[in-house]
């Protein structure tokens, strides 16, 4: 098959052989409205994705929906037949990767775009979000777009079918198939559904099953790409697990509509199983089903996450649909709650917390449940095997690096001290275009380091005029990379500005409005070779981009995070110190954001100063009223960057006479308060578990009773126990020597810029 007579029979095609097909009309919008009539039915769904003209209505007989782009994430888990996204409306990466998961087999992805020269170098009105001002929308690059071209174009593996105005001006103007898409659409084919459930469901189905019927404290996994039936799974599984003996499923998401899916297939085995058994249906909708079976009640339900938190369920199993969804402080509590639970997810990194489900809950499962399961599902349901929507879609973002681990080095050094031969360079965006090896490369290493790395930080890469990029190479292969985005050069009477993170929020809390001023490089992600991590490359980037920013003039370096406490540590070495810790926790990670800054000139060294000694005053109140889950070895990595002039002499006697048991708790915990501010670097050679109950009685000041409960102690006594315990072993600083002053920091507080 060479050609196709119109778009209406490429439907009919598409359908005949259960295949989704991504169409890009590249043409005037009145030439795209011609193409776009009598392509979809009155019964079909259609999402517009962006704003409509308004003889749009006239033109599209589908039942239409339009969403902004900025909404595309409501609709996880959801289907429509087709999309429609107008490319000169805005385009995200993750638009493209979420709307093309919805599409039901049979479908199409249309993207309007003007013509292909024009689009090329047309901004992107979605970019506008990667500019801090003063850039503008012209000022950011067009590489993206110039990216899904060349991903798309027709000599491309993975093709897009591309009409062109000047090419197809008739709407029943033949057009040409791809050669890489002529195998697969081909017109003597026919493909069936697949037989349901498959292998993949059924093993899914299974290992549910063993949830509900086995050891508790084993939760599942499972995990998919879109189309591949995992939330089908779920409402199978409930339905088979309540009739072979469990009374009450609960199943949760961030919206009831992501479980739609779960209650139709559960609907669908229900009915098919009243043939066989003597079933009594009560209820049966999306969002609950219940039924009795030999007189004994079952019910299949939906319950929202946060009531979930407030009054845990007694369900017999708890299944998480969309889990990467939901907030990780989240999940991390329903797991505690909850003793039989199952997660369903994708992990392409779209989702609400993107990649913070694999990098950083996955570590929660370790730690509280080390027998948990994971399980795959690749055999596609709603479509056939290679789809070319899918296929081009997951090529043009990256989506279809096999598991995003980091390929294994060629060449990996037994040590970089032994072979320190590392090249350190910055390198333009374009070159990513060019390259794509190399920027495959780099993209792994910043999936797999980094919980918030989605699609749409491709598109950063690509698209921001602000952004440094700077790499580590051995033997030629890329090691490491660094990406830092300009901020400051603001007038103090300006406005809130677009972008520039830290400067206006070390204004807003601790800084004078002209520390806008300065200029700032931050770091925005860092991220190593697994093979070659804590060999120094982290240490040597870092040290690059403090060379490149000194040489450009600028004032300081700084960097927010989430904090943990392997990455404290890291950063305190390289001497960048914490300047602001907020209160909310990061919903991807379950950590409070942390800011660190590093003055490269005498001026940013005067002010960042003053905002370090506001900080310091301000820390310890923050732990007594808004960071109870700041943990307690990140509390003493903290105050171990602290300084003061010296230690009154009077704490260290209050401390020794507490420790000997001559003084009680109440008469001595503010002098055991503030001894813990000035000597964090002592609090540090205890024990974590000694330094967690230090912390959580003395820092942040929790009663006797919730500190014991906490830590698993026999009320006060134990936990008073354990407090001198870490005094006694901990070798204090009522020795003579180690009363020495510290050099202290200056008083800044008056300082201002000239």
């Amino acid at each position: 098959m060479k050609s196709i007579p119109s778009l209406l029979q490429l439907r009919r095609q598409l359908k005949q052989q259960q295949h989704r097909a991504f169409v890009i009309l590249s043409g005037s919008y009145s030439w795209q409205c011609t193409l776009l009539k009598d392509l979809w039915t009155d019964s079909e769904s259609l999402l517009w994705i962006g704003e409509t003209e308004k003889n749009i209505q006239t033109v599209i007989q589908a039942n239409l929906t339009t969403i902004e782009h900025t909404r595309i994430s409501d609709l996880l888990g959801q289907e429509t037949d087709s999309v429609i996204v107008d490319a000169q409306a805005g385009l995200s990466a993750n638009t493209l990767g979420i709307a093309s998961g919805m599409i039901r087999a049979g479908g199409v992805f249309i993207l309007l775009t003007p013509e292909v020269d024009r689009w090329s170098t047309l901004p992107n009105p979605d970019n506008q979000r990667f500019l801090n001002s003063p850039y503008q929308i012209e000022d950011a690059n067009p590489y993206f777009t110039q990216h899904l071209i060349q991903q798309w174009q027709k000599e491309s593996k993975t093709p897009a079918i591309w009409l062109h105005e000047t090419e197809n001006k008739a709407a029943n103007t033949p057009f040409m198939i791809p050669k890489a898409l002529q195998n697969t659409l081909n017109v003597n084919t026919k493909t069936s559904p697949p037989s349901l459930p498959t292998e993949d469901q059924i093993e899914a189905i299974q290992a549910i099953d063993s949830v509900a019927f086995g050891h508790r404290k084993r939760p599942l996994v499972l995990s998919a790409d879109r189309g591949r039936g995992k939330s089908s799974v779920l409402g199978l599984a409930a339905i088979h697990c309540l009739i072979e003996g469990k009374s009450h499923i609960v199943i949760t998401a961030s919206r009831l509509e992501q479980a739609k899916v779960a209650f139709t297939q559960a609907t669908q085995a229900l009915v098919a199983l009243q043939a066989t058994l003597p079933i009594t249906t009560i209820t049966q909708q999306t969002g609950r089903i219940a039924f009795e079976l030999k007189g004994q009640s079952k019910c299949f339900e939906f319950i929202a996450p946060d009531q979930l938190i407030i009054d845990a369920t007694t369900a017999d199993i708890l299944m998480v649909d969309e889990a990467a969804h939901l907030p990780t402080p989240m999940l991390t509590e329903l797991l505690k709650q909850h003793h039989r639970m199952v997660f369903a997810t994708t992990l392409h990194g779209y989702e609400g917390s993107g990649r913070g489900f694999e990098l950083r809950f996955k570590e929660t499962l370790n730690q509280r449940t080390p027998d948990w399961k994971n399980l795959h599902l690749n055999t596609p349901i709603r479509w056939a095997k290679n789809d070319p929507l899918e296929a081009a879609i997951n090529h043009a973002l990256f989506l279809d690096m096999e598991d995003h681990n980091t390929p294994l080095l060629d060449h990996p050094p037994a040590s970089t001290l032994i072979d320190p031969n590392i090249e350190l360079t910055e390198i333009p965006a374009t070159t990513l275009l060019t390259d794509k090896l190399q920027f495959h490369t780099l993209f792994r290493l910043l999936v797999q380091a980094h919980y918030q790395t989605s699609p749409n930080d491709l598109q950063l890469l690509l698209s921001a005029p602000n952004l440094k990029i700077v790499v580590a190479k051995q033997h030629e292969q890329l090691i490491g990379v660094v990406l830092c985005v300009e901020e400051g050069k603001i007038m103090p009477t300006t406005k809130r500005a677009h972008g520039h993170l830290v400067p206006q929020l070390l204004v807003k809390h601790y800084a004078l409005s002209d520390f806008l001023m300065l200029s700032s490089w931050r770091i925005m992600r860092i991220a190593v070779h697994p093979q070659v991590q804590r060999e120094g490359i982290g240490k040597q980037l870092l040290n690059y981009v403090r060379h490149l920013a000194t040489q450009h003039r600028i004032d300081y370096l700084s960097s927010s995070f989430g904090a943990q406490k392997n990455l404290l540590p890291f950063w305190f070495e390289q001497g960048y110190q914490p300047v602001h810790v907020g209160v909310k926790r990061d919903k991807s990670s379950g950590s409070h954001n942390m800011v660190v800054t590093k003055a490269l000139t005498p001026m940013a060294q005067q002010a960042i100063a003053s905002i370090q000694r506001a900080f310091q005053t301000q820390f310890p109140h923050l732990l007594m009223e808004s960071l109870p889950h700041f943990s307690a070895p990140m509390v003493v990595e903290v105050l171990k960057t602290f300084r003061f002039k010296s230690s009154p002499p009077y704490l260290e006697e209050a401390v020794n006479h507490f420790r000997l048991g001559q003084r009680v708790y109440e008469s001595v915990s503010g002098q055991l308060w503030e001894w813990s501010i000035r000597h964090g670097h002592l609090l540090a050679l205890a024990p974590e578990k000694e330094q967690t109950v230090w912390c959580d009685k003395v820092l942040k000041k929790q009663s006797w009773a919730k500190v014991a409960q906490q830590h698993k102690l026999a009320g006060r006594k134990a936990v008073e126990t354990a407090l001198i315990t870490l005094l006694t072993n901990t070798p204090l600083s009522i020795k003579k020597s180690s009363c020495t002053k510290v050099e202290s920091i200056p008083d800044y507080s008056r300082f201002q810029f000239i």
